[in-house]
Formats: structure tokens, C-alpha cells, sequence
């Protein structure tokens, strides 16, 4: 069954006679109230009537509402009231959820321990598992035991001699001795370029040349091996630029021989790629 309101919204319809908002704000009416020796605007009178009766209206369905009782206009103030608090509570109590990890509500204290994600601890619990927490360390851990020689009876500093460690001094000296010979890599990086390893001394070399015209026709590394060329591998320059096949030998440290033959087999000068491994 549904409640009852008495308290009723005063000319609210769309044609009622009441000012509009911006002319209401501007009458001396709103800060004077009505002068009884003048006649009155009923205009005016309609606009206070609507503003006081609808949030009388609103405040009266919200106590019926929340409070499932009948809002009776029998000039009970004391009803009215206690209506309103009733209202309230139930509002409360049903429209704020119970706290939670994952949003707001209403928190309930506890001085007793637990596995409950919405019950909040009193200081008094705190305090007293600090304490229980406390006095099981002390007394896992006597202070007649010794580390290396010293009591538990304050902070305990060991050196690296304490321990049988280097101290900072000794790594770094060792650490200073050991990288002192590393070389980093180096490298050209252009068309005709090559890598060195610091540390085993390969030398990659890469580029490009004309092909050899006989067996004397030597060409030179862009910089010699030390040592040695392990290999070399050649291949055409361009996808346009191709025949019966490349070849590449090195010769010595510093210079190798190319082939570039052309579809007759025949020796040319083309630009040829290469990529050659050494020490």
C-alpha cells in the first residue's frame, strides 16, 4: 500500500500565475515582503506560494518514502520530526553498504582479532599486537647469543675482516688490475668499413671494388690484418649488375683479388661487395 502526502506543490503547472525566476529575483517584494497598506501582486504571492510548497513537497515525500509512514498535515511539529529522523536512518542505514577493499561505507570497530575486511581495529587492538609481537622477538632471540664474537646487545658492525672479505680498498685494486688491460671495440662505420674486438682482436672488414682484370690486379683492405685474412666472400653490387659469378681470395694481410665475371663469362670491372674475417 502506498504512503500517503499531504504536503502538496503549489502552482507548478506550466500556465500557473507565478513570475518567472529573473522577474521574481528583481521585485523588492523578495527582500521587503508586502506592504500592507499597498495592493499586492498575486503574481508574486503565486511565486513565494510554489518556492516554500515545493521543497515542503519534496522534504514530505522523502519522509514517506524512507520511512514507509503516512506525512500528514496536522500541525504535529513533534511527529514531523521524529518522521524526518526516522527517514534519515533508514537512509542510512540501507543506501550507505557496508565497508569493503573495494569502496566506502559504514566501518564497525573491533577489539578482537580476525580475518574480516570490514571491521576496522580499535587502538587498543594495535597496541596490544604490537606488544604480544614485541615480546615473542625478544624473546626468540637471547641477547647472550653472539655473531662473530659479539653480543646482541646493540647494532652489530662487522668489517670485511670479521668475515674473511676483501675490504673496498683491496676490490678495488683487483677489480682496477683486471679490467686495466680490456680494450673496447672499435669500428669505421662508412661503405668501406670494419669492426675491431678489443678483447680477441678479430677484425671484420666489409666494402665495395672493382673487379680484377688479371692475377696481378691486387686490391687493398681499407686497413691491413695484423695478422691475417681467415676469409673472404664477394658478391655482385647492385640487383642489375650480375653475370656467371664472383669470386674473392685474399693474398696477404693486406690484399686480396676479386672476380667479377660477366654472362660470358668473360672478366669485368664492375663494383663487386665484399666481406672479409682476419687478425
Amino acid at each position: 500500500m502506498s504512503v500517503k502526502n499531504d504536503f502538496k506543490a503549489f502552482s507548478i503547472s506550466n500556465n500557473s500565475n507565478a513570475l518567472s525566476q529573473y522577474y521574481y529575483e528583481s521585485r523588492s517584494e523578495l527582500q521587503d515582503g508586502f506592504d500592507p497598506l499597498k495592493q499586492f501582486d498575486l503574481h508574486v504571492l503565486n511565486k513565494a506560494l510554489r518556492q516554500s510548497s515545493v521543497i515542503s513537497s519534496v522534504v514530505a515525500d522523502f519522509i514517506a518514502t524512507e520511512s514507509g509512514n503516512d506525512v500528514l498535515d496536522d500541525g504535529d511539529v513533534l511527529k514531523l520530526t521524529g518522521q524526518l529522523n526516522t527517514a534519515l536512518k533508514q537512509k542510512i542505514a540501507t543506501g550507505m553498504p557496508i565497508a569493503s577493499l573495494t569502496q566506502k561505507g559504514i566501518v564497525q570497530l573491533t577489539n578482537v582479532g580476525g580475518n574480516s575486511d570490514t571491521l576496522a581495529v580499535t587502538q587498543k587492538l594495535f597496541q596490544d599486537t604490537v606488544n604480544v609481537l614485541s615480546n615473542n622477538t625478544n624473546n626468540k632471540v637471547p641477547n647472550t647469543r653472539k655473531v662473530n664474537g659479539k653480543e646482541l646487545i646493540a647494532d652489530i658492525n662487522l668489517s670485511a675482516a670479521d668475515v674473511g672479505a676483501y675490504n673496498k680498498a683491496e676490490v678495488d685494486y683487483y677489480i682496477n688490475a683486471k679490467f686495466a688491460n680490456i680494450r673496447a671495440n672499435t669500428a669505421n662505420s662508412v661503405a668501406n668499413g670494419w669492426w675491431k674486438c678489443g678483447d680477441t682482436g678479430i677484425i671484420i672488414q666489409w666494402g665495395q671494388a672493382n673487379g680484377c682484370g688479371n692475377m696481378n690486379d691486387y686490391r687493398y683492405f681499407t686497413i691491413p690484418f695484423p695478422n691475417a685474412c681467415f676469409q673472404i666472400v664477394a658478391t655482385y653490387a647492385s640487383f642489375d649488375n650480375y653475370g656467371s659469378g664472383v669470386a674473392a681470395v685474399p693474398i696477404s694481410a693486406s690484399q686480396f683479388i676479386v672476380t667479377c665475371r660477366d654472362a660470358a663469362y668473360q672478366l669485368a670491372g664492375n663494383y663487386v661487395r665484399y666481406f672479409a674475417i682476419g687478425y
